[in-house]
């Protein structure tokens, strides 16, 4: 089984809403991808699909948010299709879009997720670099990736597109 990382293309839509669909008991993070999409906040190369053939498995995307004045990339949503999950789609996905990542301008990556997840990439606790969240979440859960020595600190402040969820 070859599995396929690249960049998604406007064809892809359908694909990947049906895997978010898949992968989450609700249609939000679908309806998330939807409002980013659309906004400018958008980074098209920065949307991930992984294939297996032509089927679409898997899904990363990187967009902006801002941490204080500074612009820096949040991940959200990874999702592999349920029958997919644990043959290393995710880690994949994850491991793309890092390198992607580390080829811009930003200086790090923000995540909330899974406490065991995220840091075996290199995620760490987001309050070490002294950034929080906008919300009440748990310290372990909320984590960034440095991409940069200079880290921004301040609060998280998502776009408009997250209002959605």
């Amino acid at each position: 089984m070859t599995i396929t990382i690249e960049v998604a293309k406007k064809e892809d839509r359908k694909a990947i809403r049906g895997v978010l669909e898949a992968s989450f008991p609700t249609t939000a993070e679908a309806d998330l991808v939807d409002a980013i999409t659309a906004s400018k906040e958008y980074l098209p190369d920065l949307a991930l699909v992984a294939r297996v053939r032509e089927e679409v498995v898997g899904f990363s995307l990187l967009s902006e948010c801002f941490v204080g004045n500074e612009v820096i990339l949040v991940l959200a949503p990874v999702a592999v299709k349920p029958e997919w999950q644990s043959r290393g789609v995710g880690k994949q996905l994850m491991e793309a879009g890092i390198t992607k990542a580390k080829d811009t301008n930003y200086r790090c990556i923000s995540v909330l997720g899974h406490e065991t997840y995220y840091p075996r990439f290199g995620f760490k606790q987001a309050k070490d670099y002294q950034i929080t969240a906008p919300f009440d979440v748990p310290d372990v859960n909320f984590m960034v990736y440095p991409l940069r020595k200079e880290m921004p600190s301040g609060v998280v402040r998502y776009p408009a597109s997250f209002d959605s969820v």
